[in-house]
């Protein structure tokens, strides 16, 4: 049975996991100014802002913690 969930994570799984949140945070990057020049409310564009802001540190600490542990199993 496959089991993704193994012990010990491949480095190239952990590299990959890495490059995935790289390219979520460039795009969570270029969605702001999409949601500042759209058609809804401002106090719905703010509340959009500080969550999408809040994503992209996540993924960039998410992404951090990765190459850590990449570094760590070479």
């Amino acid at each position: 049975m496959l089991n993704i969930f193994k012990r010990p994570v491949e480095k190239a799984t952990i590299e990959a996991w890495a490059k995935i949140m790289d390219d979520f945070f460039k795009v969570a990057v270029l969605t702001i100014p999409v949601i500042i020049y759209g058609k809804e409310s401002s106090s719905f564009k703010v509340l959009n802002v500080v969550s999408l802001l809040i994503i992209i540190y996540g993924l960039i600490v998410f992404g951090r913690f990765c190459r850590r542990v990449l570094e760590e199993k070479i």
